[in-house]
């Protein structure tokens, strides 16, 4: 299949807006070519242990400021790896830790808790040392089953604090219509998601039950348009020009002289890639002493354009 990236030659900017949208008029044409990619970077995890020369250890892989999901603690103790599998281990365990390690126990953080809290659970959290932007974006995993679980793997990057992000997945409890848990669903169902300038876009999918097997999970981004696959298929498409009502245009269907609409929800910064495994709180949190899978992942691939 052919996958199509957008030129504008010249485009005509009226200053006004629609709905938070940039106004644009196309002077020419669509001009569109067959992308083609190179991998620039990837992970197998073929060794023994995390390479920490491609993930970096931060607050975020050795902590929690726990604005996602209270009570859990990330830490690259939380982390297998063996037969070429990097395995993300959810523990209820209660620990009692810096969310900050280089703080003082007492520091009253951002969140109003002090630096040295207890915790329920542990997780893992990895995020490379690079920045990337646009390009293909793909892993190969396994989605752990149970209740709590918040596996995801995403892109984020922040610049001037405006926040980009890109969900190639996010998985977490479903409900039934009474808003109570759905076991039916669990691991079945793809939530993808943008983020840029605190607002967000977000969609799901509902496909097998992807704790059963490996499945691979891909976004295409460059600077017309975000797409998501899963296993080839493509399950979510959100372009940077629009229609007035917010419908995507796409490269072929560009036309000279006609009014496009820019979307506000567009990330368009270099960014991290990140893999983790949240538990999450409250009424969703998990209901055993005891976890029987983890979040299993056999490679982390960028593949970048070439022109």
């Amino acid at each position: 299949m052919k996958k199509y990236f957008l030129i504008f030659l010249s485009l005509f900017f009226i200053q006004n807006t629609f709905s938070q949208k940039q106004k644009v008029v196309a002077a020419a044409d669509g001009k569109c070519a067959e992308e083609k990619w190179v991998l620039d970077f990837e992970d197998n995890f073929d060794g023994t242990s995390l390479n920490t020369n491609t993930w970096v250890n931060r607050v975020s892989s050795q902590g929690t400021l726990i604005n996602e999901g209270v009570g859990m603690y990330l830490t690259l103790d939380n982390i297998k790896i063996e037969n070429g599998i990097c395995k993300m281990i959810p523990k209820k365990e209660k620990v009692t830790r810096k969310a900050v390690s280089w703080q003082p126990d007492s520091l009253i953080l951002g969140d109003g808790l002090p630096n040295l809290r207890t915790y329920d659970f542990t997780s893992a959290f990895i995020e490379t040392k690079n920045q990337y932007l646009y390009g293909k974006f793909e892993i190969r995993c396994k989605i752990p089953k149970e209740k709590g679980m918040w596996p995801a793997f995403w892109m984020y990057g922040e610049k001037d604090k405006v926040n980009n992000e890109i969900d190639v997945f996010e998985f977490w409890n479903s409900e039934t219509i009474f808003g109570k848990y759905n076991p039916k669903k669990s691991s079945k169902v793809v939530r993808m998601t943008v983020h840029y300038n605190h607002k967000f876009s977000g969609k799901k999918y509902e496909g097998v039950d992807y704790s059963q097997d490996f499945h691979i999970f891909t976004v295409v981004w460059d600077s017309t348009k975000i797409e998501w696959f899963v296993d080839g298929e493509s399950i979510r498409l959100s372009t940077y020009y629009q229609t007035k009502s917010g419908k995507n245009v796409e490269c072929k269907d560009v036309k000279a002289g006609k009014t496009y609409y820019t979307n506000p929800i567009f990330p368009n910064e270099k960014a991290v890639i990140i893999a983790n495994l949240g538990i999450q709180s409250g009424d969703n949190a998990p209901e055993v002493n005891t976890f029987s899978n983890s979040f299993d992942i056999d490679y982390i691939r960028y593949y970048k354009s070439v022109p």
